[in-house]
Parts: structure tokens; C-alpha cells; sequence
């Protein structure tokens, strides 16, 4: 089982700083979290990025925040499994999300940590009003990360180490 309570002390590590680092964004501005990608494309994220953005959202609430939830669909789904409303198939989303500040984040391996970088953004300008960092360790969350394998691919190329964990962490459940 993967340490959720590490997820949700690191998200309210990163709201504490986002809140104190603060210099525009008032509770009465409606604020989007986005769901934190991959620094190396941007464009991808794992279980942990997932369940980080639930727990950035449960600490901005914490904190007082006006959060817009982008998942909610126009309609509600009844099926014999349950009734659902959140969605990620855009066809179901509303198109206009009255939100000016979006909460944004990456996530970056390294050999011995995981880095989250936070900010919160003014999307009509692209004005960073507020920034946040946090590392964990392996140890820290150990359902969600691992050390490296012995032998890795690395853009077609068979890379071997003479130990496990000489590369980059690697997340859990995530192809190589």
C-alpha cells in the first residue's frame, strides 16, 4: 500500500509555502489544481501525481482557498456500478471554467529524491504570484518509488550499473 499520509504531508508542505509565498492570489480568486506532470516531458503523469493533486487540493481548501474542480461533468452518470459526476473525458467538462489562477506543478527523479516544484499562476498574464519546493526520499514514500534497477534503457541504449540504485528513482508500476 503505497504512503498515502507521506502524499498528503508533502502536499500541505507545498500549500504552507504556496500560502506564504503568496503575493497576489486572495481567497475570493477562484483557483484551478492541475494534476503535476513529469518535468522531463510535461505532458505525463503516474499514481503519485495523481494522488498529489488530490492532496494539494484537500490542503488549499485547508487553507481557505475558492478551488474550481475542472473534473465534474455536466451531467451525472448512473450506472449499475454507481453514480459517478467527475470525469476525465473533456466532451463531458464544462468549457468555460471561470478561473484566472491555476496551481501547477512538476515532478523530477533524481538519484536519492523526488523534487516537486509548485507555483501558482495568473494564466491571463502568465504572472507566477506564488512558488513552493519539496523533496522526499525513497524511504519516504516507498508504495510510490524505488531505487533503480541494475540495468536500465535509457533512449534505446542498455546502461549497467554496477548496483541497483546508481540511476535515477524510478516510480512504481511505471515502464522503463
Amino acid at each position: 500500500m503505497p504512503a498515502q499520509s507521506a502524499v498528503l504531508h508533502l502536499s500541505q508542505q507545498l500549500a504552507n509555502e504556496l500560502v506564504r509565498q503568496n503575493d497576489q492570489l486572495t481567497p475570493k480568486h477562484p483557483l484551478l489544481v492541475t494534476t503535476p506532470v513529469l518535468l522531463d516531458s510535461l505532458n505525463g503523469t503516474n499514481p503519485l501525481g495523481l494522488q498529489l493533486q488530490q492532496g494539494l487540493i484537500a490542503a488549499m481548501h485547508d487553507h481557505q482557498f475558492n478551488l474550481v474542480d475542472l473534473n465534474v461533468a455536466q451531467s451525472v452518470r448512473v450506472t449499475d456500478s454507481g453514480d459517478f459526476i467527475l470525469s476525465r473525458d473533456w466532451r463531458k467538462l464544462g468549457d468555460d471554467l471561470p478561473v484566472e489562477h491555476v496551481l501547477v506543478s512538476t515532478m523530477n527523479l533524481s538519484l536519492d529524491e523526488l523534487v516537486v516544484n509548485s507555483r501558482i499562476v495568473n494564466v491571463t498574464n502568465n504572472r507566477v504570484v506564488s512558488v513552493a519546493s519539496a523533496s522526499v526520499t525513497l524511504a519516504e514514500l516507498p508504495g510510490y518509488l524505488r531505487a533503480s534497477e541494475r540495468v536500465e534503457s535509457k533512449q534505446g541504449l542498455l546502461i549497467r550499473h554496477s548496483t541497483q540504485g546508481q540511476g535515477n528513482m524510478q516510480m512504481v508500476g511505471e515502464m522503463q
